[in-house]
């Protein structure tokens, strides 16, 4: 079973959706024991490469798809959604209140089950207000910065902005994200937005976006941007991972040592020459990150355990 996986005779989730698109609440609180899902980033390009990274992310038997940013370059447009997304991910997106010509008619939505949750690039932005990435995703509270619960993972997607500049810790977006992650139950609770809090490559580490997330209870901080993959971990918060995954389908990959980071703090373990994307296991005792590279979709490229 490629798309439903392992949640299909166990799924539990709550959606109150109200007509008016502005006035939309959704939750998403799918109760299991074990989830597979993927995490792929700047992949929406409508190229070869993101056929590829598509096609193997499909060969998995996954419960869901995150998204890193980057959905639909260049500029975020309406008329390129469904060219870059929907051509690829359709069967993974029930978007109920999107335009008529906007709606997905693959699997998911036979289901009525929603299973591809992104977070918003600065291609995304590029779009006024985001409009058409608001108007084509059906996702939970304002579409922008939302938490969902799957089995043990709770998930909370952030927009970063055009350029990764969130002040912490009294904008609305932190103060969310922290009272989010205080009072969450679950074993594993992952943070995902764009712009790396820490990178090597080309545009470097996104400082606005650093964060006390350990404090706060992350157990991992997901992000895009850097068109390579990156899994990065810090001596001054061991518990906490944090990874970059953005070689889903642009077509330029990025240098891993554009902006070196300092060996004597960060263990950093990177790719550029590749695309690829993410399969993530994860039960409430342990997660299993495996990255896949598409001249190589059997054998996970880097792997790491998160344990609680």
């Amino acid at each position: 079973m490629k798309l439903i996986g392992l949640t299909s005779l166990l799924f539990l989730a709550s959606f109150n959706i109200v007509n008016a698109k502005a006035d939309s609440t959704i939750t998403v609180n799918v109760q299991v024991d074990t989830i597979i899902f993927a995490i792929v980033g700047d992949f929406g390009e409508h190229s070869k490469a993101e056929g590829q990274v598509a096609d193997m992310i499909k060969s998995w038997p996954i419960d869901f798809i995150i998204t890193m940013g980057d959905n639909n370059y260049f500029m975020g447009a309406r008329k390129s959604l469904k060219r870059n997304i929907g051509k690829y991910y359709g069967d993974y997106i029930y978007n109920p209140d999107a335009p008529i010509d906007l709606r997905c008619h693959g699997k998911a939505d036979s289901t009525k089950i929603n299973r591809f949750f992104p977070a918003p690039g600065n291609h995304d932005h590029y779009s006024k207000h985001m409009k058409p990435y608001k108007e084509y995703f059906t996702l939970p509270g304002d579409e922008e910065n939302y938490n969902f619960s799957w089995g043990p993972v709770e998930f909370f997607s952030m927009n970063s902005g055009p350029e990764g500049h969130v002040d912490c810790c009294d904008s609305p977006a932190s103060v969310w994200l922290k009272k989010g992650l205080g009072k969450s139950t679950a074993p594993f609770k992952f943070v995902y937005f764009h712009h790396p809090p820490y990178s090597p490559g080309d545009h470097g580490s996104a400082v606005k976006m650093q964060w006390p997330y350990s404090q706060w209870g992350a157990s991992a901080v997901l992000a895009g941007h850097e068109h390579f993959y990156a899994r990065i971990e810090d001596n001054t918060t061991p518990k906490l991972l944090y990874l970059i995954s953005g070689n889903g389908g642009n077509t330029q990959l990025y240098n891993c040592q554009a902006h070196p980071l300092d060996s004597t703090r960060f263990k950093v373990k990177c790719d550029g020459k590749n695309f690829g994307a993410v399969k993530v296991k994860a039960t409430k005792d342990m997660v299993v990150f495996e990255y896949y590279i598409v001249n190589d979709p059997s054998h996970p490229i880097d792997t790491y355990i998160l344990r609680k």
